[in-house]
């Protein structure tokens, strides 16, 4: 069956599965096999949730696909690859698409790595604790300073030059960040050329290690929005204190650069708001058509973002807003009357129904995607206001809600004539088995697929979840 398809057609099927662990049995079933999902599993090795051993081989693996000069340099300061004991069948450097950089991956493996190296592959457990909070980086750096810059420079100038299939990079502030700064600052280098997606994040630092310099995260981004151009989505996430005033800067820098600019999605815990100086200096915020905030106060932006935010709204296809607060500031100005898709996470309905409602108003003929969720329930006022918005997007397809009641579902699949997805959590409060024949009179034509539940599975689901609510 395998030789009436090609191996890019198997390729292409394999792309679709959720979890590619799997296809590790394939490898040795034969050598066409071998080939193709070699190619798979290779494309993204940084995006596993692996332990920090399997971490190390994969580092061990890469580290054999350096070419001889580079292999004589780690040989030259005492790290002697030849006891790895392996050759490598591919150059796997060739088949990374995503790649993921930050501290835990890369830093802390590395040390760990040099340590098994220069003790002829025989790990001494006493020195490194499999804790990663007592683990001190601070000592393999002053001892082994000089093997650490090998290896950082060498890695990552064997992924550099293959940077071209590079889809995704993902940063994370660490030592690796130096040398990749140093790469592109290069007059006319070639590396990250074609990156379509940008990922930053601000990870609280263990007490083994220092804060990240911020100079050297504005340094990085800027010399990023230097090399890449084409990037399609940037993606913002967790980022703390130390970085606020650096990254807001560089980020402006980096997003008026590209060309292609489609996505952002902006996350923000605690200290100053950043967003700020992103989206007051957009040079073309119409081009975007998805935007996507997270944990953002907006009790303090200033009237030129609301302005920027006017701009962007009125092209935005793609619009998705989880646990902020004070987003009935914004209602004046989003005017999404083009937006496709909405996705809405809250504790509780507040101020903000006011947005909800201005949302779901402006964007109620062209709407087809609406996914709310809301942990705590408010007032039945509320819930109604809202059901008589949903009811008024006449275009929607997919619908997914909680806490309805069976007269809300009257509602919506009166207005709703289209809808082929429902999803939704019964309340315990409406009378349910009453109703049932006469929703199925009013059931749409359209639809294929219901789910319903109860809604005290979902109390049980948020109560694990949001144990802090």
């Amino acid at each position: 069956m395998a030789s009436l398809l090609s191996i890019e057609t198997w390729v292409h099927i394999f792309n679709y599965l959720e979890a590619r662990a799997d296809l590790h049995s394939c490898l040795l079933v034969n050598r066409f096999w071998c080939r193709g999902i070699v190619h798979l599993l290779w494309e993204h090795p940084f995006s596993y949730n692996l332990t920090n051993e399997k971490f190390k081989s994969i580092l061990k693996t890469y580290l054999l696909c350096l070419n001889k000069q580079s292999i004589q340099r780690l040989t030259e300061s005492g790290i002697r690859l030849s006891m790895i004991n392996k050759n490598p069948m591919f150059c796997y450097t060739e088949f990374l698409k995503d790649l993921v950089i930050d501290s835990i991956r890369f830093d802390i493996c590395i040390y760990q790595l040099i340590i098994e190296l220069k003790n002829n592959g025989k790990q001494k457990v006493t020195k490194i604790r499999k804790s990663r909070e007592d683990y001190d980086i601070k000592k393999i750096q002053q001892k082994y300073s000089k093997e650490c810059d090998i290896i950082f420079e060498e890695l990552i100038k064997l992924i550099c030059r293959r940077s071209n299939r590079i889809r995704s990079l993902s940063v994370s502030p660490c030592k690796m960040m130096d040398y990749m700064i140093t790469l592109l600052r290069e007059n006319n280098n070639p590396y990250f050329q074609i990156i379509k997606s940008f990922t930053f994040n601000s990870v609280k630092a263990y007490r083994s290690f220092e804060i990240y310099e911020s100079l050297k995260v504005y340094e990085l981004i800027v010399a990023l929005s230097h090399a890449s151009r084409d990037i399609t989505h940037i993606r913002i996430n967790n980022v703390s204190q130390e970085y606020q005033n650096e990254l807001g800067d560089s980020l402006e820098i980096l997003l008026n650069s590209q060309n292609n600019l489609r996505s952002l999605d902006l996350e923000n815990l605690i200290g100053p708001s950043y967003y700020e100086t992103i989206l007051s200096k957009l040079k073309n915020p119409y081009a975007l058509d998805s935007l996507s905030f997270k944990n953002i106060n907006f009790d303090s932006i200033s009237q030129q973002s609301l302005n920027s935010l006017t701009k962007l709204s009125q092209n935005l296809k793609t619009f998705k807003v989880a646990l902020c607060l004070n987003c009935s500031l914004l209602c004046d100005a989003m005017k999404c009357s083009n937006l496709v898709e909405f996705t809405y996470e809250t504790y509780k309905f507040g101020e903000d129904l006011e947005f909800l409602s201005t949302i779901l108003k402006s964007s109620s003929t062209s709407l087809r995607y609406l996914d709310i969720f809301w942990i705590r329930d408010g007032g039945s006022n509320e819930r109604r206001n809202l059901i008589s918005c949903i009811s008024e997007c006449t275009k929607l397809t997919y619908l997914k809600l909680r806490g309805l009641n069976s007269e809300d579902l009257f509602s919506i699949w009166y207005g709703c004539k289209q809808l082929e997805v429902l999803s939704f959590f019964c309340s315990e409060q409406s009378d349910w088995n009453d109703s049932f024949e006469d929703l199925g009179r009013l059931l749409p034509c359209s639809l294929k697929v219901l789910l319903v539940a109860q809604e005290e599975f979902l109390r049980k689901i948020t109560i694990r979840g949001h144990c802090n609510c």
